[in-house]
This record gives structure tokens, C-alpha cells and sequence, in this order.
């Protein structure tokens, strides 16, 4: 018991310090992580990772043995290798300011934030070198880039509008915003073809616009597509990725809720004073989501939730709706 009471005690003391820190900005540069060298974050079951404001999905295909989606931590030093066989290494060799650590993420990749309605105020961007260097040269699939050949379409020879760009969508209770971010990794339409460019280094991308999100999303398009789809390899790289709180979400007694029984054994019920839809989470001790669903919750009638399958030990319930937001210590026993 005398356990379970410190460890009741250390998440009060982190929900009232998550509070006080909803202004502040946190910067993720991945340096936390420990691997060995040269290498990437993979997991055969398909387990999503995370950072201490951040959930990055990750996708693990068995049947083929391959990475099939998401986002990956890694320190590939690898600017050479242009290959299939080396998915990971950006051009710029090293992560943003020669850091060891960075992402490289697939199209449709997700980043789903651990406190709802923050802002992303954005992240550095560059080129797989793997993308990078089938831009520039071409390979079996994929042209270069500005079609060197001459022959698409009877364009004069490197004058062909290629681009290759990058689209960031944010969502709000999984309803989309809005607004999106439009980056081009590779950009050939200039009428001065000495303009044309592919990104070999770190870019700052502003992704503030897209105001105050849960998650966003990355979706990748290119000019050079076929009867299958894009030709251009689907993978960026990202680093120091910056989010910030909003001010309308400081204090956990702005919203009006109760959750009870507590302790609980094998369901507990959540009432609101008024009814509308609420974002809820259930995070355990170590700040993991082990529940998450938006719902409508009538001030009539209580919202019921299963815990049965959960550990016993110490909760937070999260709940929020608009720019309000509760949190709840419960206990599993």
C-alpha cells in the first residue's frame, strides 16, 4: 500500500507541474535515445514509440519482414548510399546542427500528441539520401529529376517541372483542420532551371498555422508518378521537432467533471456538468495512453469505461472539450 500511495503522490505532483508547463514550448531533438551506432529503431510487433510530448506511430509488416509505415528514430551516418538498402541516413549525414539523432518517416506517417490542442510550431526537414539521390540520378523506377533524357513529353532536355513535395495536415479530435503546410523537398519548375533545387540539408518547416491540433499527419506527392503510384522513394527526414501550449489551457479545474468509484476494480463512470463531445485519455504511471476515444457525454447520464483488463496501480484521467480541460488520479485495484 505504502507504494501505491508514493506513486499517487508523484503523479499528482506531475499532473499540477504538467499545468504550470501548457505555456511553454518543448523541443523533441531525439537525443534521448540510445542505439548502436549506425542503426534504427525496429520492432517486429509494430509498436508505436514516444517522446515525452509525443506518440510517433510505427508500422512493422511480418508476412514480407519489412518497416511499413510510420516513423523511425535513428543515427545513420549515410549520405552516399543511394539505395532501397539504406532507407534510413538523410543527405545531410547527421541529424540538425550535427546532432546524432533524428526521424525518418514514410508517407501517411502520424505523430500523435500526449496533451491535446498544443500547437506545432513545427520541425527541420530534409531529404532521405535515398530519395535525394534518386532525384538527382534516376534509378530502374524513378527518372531524374528536370528528365535529363529530354524525352518526357518533348520537353527540351532538363527543363521538365519536377517537384516533390511534402504536405502537413493537422487534426482536432480526429476531424482535420483547416489549414496545411505545403513544403517542397525537390522543386524543378523554375523558369531558370538554375534555380531548380533538391534539399540536401535541414530546412526549417512552420507548422503554427495549423493552430491548435492532437496529431498531425504527413503525406508526400511528387510529379514523377506511374500506373502504380509515385516513383519518387517515400521518405523524409525530420528533427527538433517543436511544440508549444496554448494559453487557454492552464488549469485542470476548468472543466466541471467527476470520475468515481475510486478506487476502482472493474469500470469506473465519468460525469460532466454540461453535455458535448470530450476528448478522453487514460495514461498510466509512465505517462503511456493506455485508452483514448472521443465521445459525447450527456450531464444526464454518466459515461461508462471497462478498466477491468487494466493493471492495478495509479491512472490519470485525462478529459477535455474545446479549451477545457480535467484531470482525474484514479486507482486500479
Amino acid at each position: 500500500m505504502r507504494k501505491q500511495i508514493l506513486t499517487a503522490a508523484a503523479l499528482m505532483s506531475a499532473m499540477t507541474m504538467s499545468i504550470s508547463t501548457y505555456a511553454q514550448t518543448y523541443i523533441e531533438t531525439f537525443e534521448g535515445f540510445s542505439l548502436p551506432t549506425n542503426s534504427y529503431y525496429k520492432d517486429t510487433t509494430g509498436a508505436d514509440w514516444q517522446t515525452t510530448n509525443a506518440i510517433f506511430r510505427y508500422n512493422w509488416d511480418n508476412s514480407w519482414n519489412y518497416w511499413s509505415g510510420g516513423s523511425a528514430y535513428t543515427n545513420v551516418n549515410d549520405s552516399t548510399n543511394g539505395t532501397y538498402s539504406n532507407l534510413y541516413g538523410c543527405i545531410a549525414y547527421k541529424g540538425y546542427s550535427n546532432s546524432n539523432y533524428y526521424v525518418t518517416a514514410q508517407n501517411y506517417a502520424t505523430v500523435v500528441l500526449k496533451s491535446p490542442y498544443q500547437i506545432v510550431d513545427g520541425f527541420y526537414v530534409t531529404n532521405t539520401t535515398y530519395a535525394a539521390k534518386v532525384m538527382r540520378y534516376g534509378n530502374m523506377f524513378s527518372r531524374a529529376f528536370g528528365d535529363t533524357t529530354g524525352t518526357h513529353c518533348g520537353c527540351p532536355q532538363g527543363s521538365y517541372p519536377d517537384w516533390f513535395k511534402l504536405t502537413i495536415k493537422g487534426y482536432k479530435n480526429g476531424t482535420l483542420v483547416n489549414d496545411s503546410v505545403e513544403f517542397y523537398l525537390a522543386d524543378y519548375r523554375f523558369s531558370n532551371n538554375a534555380q531548380d533545387y533538391i534539399v540536401w540539408n535541414w530546412q526549417w518547416v512552420d507548422c503554427s498555422t495549423l493552430g491548435q491540433v492532437d496529431s498531425v499527419q504527413f503525406f508526400l506527392s511528387s510529379s514523377d508518378t506511374g500506373p502504380y503510384g509515385m516513383n519518387t522513394p517515400a521518405f523524409f527526414s525530420i528533427d527538433n521537432f517543436k511544440t508549444s501550449g496554448t494559453a487557454g489551457i492552464k488549469s485542470n479545474l476548468s472543466l466541471n467533471s467527476r470520475v468515481f468509484p475510486n478506487p476502482a476494480s472493474d469500470k469506473i463512470m465519468i460525469s460532466v456538468a454540461e453535455t458535448n463531445e470530450y476528448s478522453i485519455r487514460i495514461l498510466n504511471v509512465l505517462g503511456q495512453v493506455m485508452y483514448q476515444e472521443s465521445q459525447k457525454i450527456s450531464s444526464h447520464q454518466p459515461l461508462e469505461l471497462n478498466i477491468q483488463n487494466f493493471e492495478n496501480g495509479s491512472y490519470i484521467v485525462e478529459l477535455s472539450s474545446g479549451d477545457k480541460m480535467a484531470k482525474h488520479l484514479i486507482i486500479k485495484q
